[in-house]
């Protein structure tokens, strides 16, 4: 186990190790290490988000499984017996699903369940619903995840539905529309490409149901909340499954209501944390974990204190909060650059990632909470005189009416990371990516 789990860690890891959004990690050695969550999609020159957080809208309701399993029926009561899985991985990210495709490929007889508690992603190919650059974030793959992806036999996939990064033109405060730097990245031994967080989660989730139907199978709208992680001699790991219902699936960030007073169980061998913002994996492991000390004497406590699992919550002492823009650059511009500006006194950054080839980018405002544009319902404008007097590149992309929108809308926050460790597992059957 211990060799198993520190491979699949390593080899997520370095598949996703260059989309920022997803998750940091830090692995020196298997089940013995530390890694840093996010709760919130980051923000940075590779990682950016259009008009909310969350999972697009999708067509697929309550439940799909990649096996002929009947997902669709009501949840059992507890009284049932436990259906097993060889793994279960809880949350249905690129994480998640890259540690199922993983699996699969090293055992064409396991038995592999995913869960999610919301719907299940878009096709990667729809264009209605890729089109609406204001309802999505960006990731950038670089040299690494590219070849990790590769490595899974998906990276072919992925690029087809990405945009090329090239480079980045940026422009200094106060610097007229003429006077941009552009820097090409000539050295580097792979293009970085950019596309959709979700896209790349319906290309893994399209590559499982073609690939990986009769061992994989692909739960949404359900909530995971760990029984027992494995005790005494049994070391199989008791599950909770409460149906999960998003109401409004187009919002921007699309919250699931779980029914946790009707549920079923399962078992399985392998259990995966890898639900991001959730947290349910590793909140648990960390009440469990207070729940075992509570019940030691003084020394045993003394002793085991290096081995105490906690999740630490980092405050942000330099807070920035972000409103995003949809902009299509014109067709003199180049459609394969990362365009940034700084206004006077860095009281606001504009950053902007291509969504696709065809010159459609998604652009960040950045700003502290106290900035006047920041609040919903500022003044348009006074938006505009500042785009007109800052950012006199980028302001005639931007007509009126989105302007509008933009200084409407309210703010949304920046990620609030965690440290979980010093260890990643609980005992030999949970891991935490």
């Amino acid at each position: 186990m211990m060799l198993r789990t520190g491979r699949l860690l390593m080899l997520v890891a370095s598949a996703l190790l260059r989309v920022p959004c997803v998750a940091a990690f830090s692995l020196t050695r298997p089940l013995a290490s530390h890694v840093s969550l996010a709760s919130r999609p980051a923000s940075s020159s590779s990682c950016h988000q259009c008009l909310g957080l969350g999972r697009l809208p999708s067509s697929t309701s309550l439940a799909v499984s990649a096996s002929t399993a009947d997902t669709t029926s009501q949840l059992a009561t507890s009284s049932e017996s436990p259906k097993s899985y060889d793994s279960v991985i809880v949350g249905g990210g690129p994480a998640g699903l890259l540690s199922a495709i993983l699996l699969a490929q090293r055992d064409p007889a396991t038995r592999i369940a995913v869960y999610d508690r919301l719907p299940a992603p878009p096709s990667p190919t729809d264009q209605s619903v890729w089109k609406q650059t204001d309802r999505y974030y960006l990731i950038g793959l670089g040299h690494r995840g590219q070849c990790a992806l590769d490595r899974f036999g998906v990276w072919d996939e992925v690029k087809a539905v990405s945009a090329p990064v090239v480079g980045r033109k940026d422009w200094a405060p106060g610097a007229k529309a003429d006077e941009g730097a552009e820097r090409l990245a000539t050295d580097k031994p792979t293009t970085t490409q950019v596309l959709p967080r979700d896209k790349l989660v319906g290309v893994l989730y399209k590559h499982i149901m073609d690939n990986y139907a009769d061992r994989v199978e692909l739960n949404y709208e359900y909530q995971v909340t760990p029984v027992s992680f494995g005790d005494g001699t049994d070391q199989s790991v008791s599950l909770a499954l409460s149906r999960c219902r998003v109401d409004d699936a187009t919002s921007p960030v699309p919250e699931a209501e779980c029914d946790v007073d009707e549920y079923k169980s399962i078992t399985t061998n392998f259990l995966i944390g890898a639900d991001g913002a959730a947290r349910g994996i590793a909140n648990e492991m960390e009440a469990r974990n207070a729940e075992k000390r509570a019940k030691q004497n003084a020394v045993q406590n003394f002793f085991g204190r290096k081995q105490q699992f906690r999740v630490k919550r980092f405050e942000d002492d330099n807070k920035r909060v972000y409103k995003t823009v949809p902009v299509k650059v014109p067709d003199e511009w180049r459609f394969d650059l990362n365009y940034s500006a700084r206004s006077r006194g860095n009281r606001i950054t504009f950053e902007a990632l291509p969504a696709d080839d065809k010159g459609t980018y998604c652009a960040l405002l950045l700003m502290t909470e106290e900035d006047e544009f920041a609040q919903p319902d500022s003044d348009p404008k006074a938006l505009r005189k500042f785009f007109d007097g800052e950012f006199q590149q980028f302001s005639p992309l931007i007509d009126d009416e989105t302007l509008a929108l933009v200084a409407a809308k309210p703010a949304s926050n920046l990620p609030a990371f965690r440290y979980a460790g010093p260890r990643i597992n609980e005992g030999d059957s949970t891991v935490l990516l």
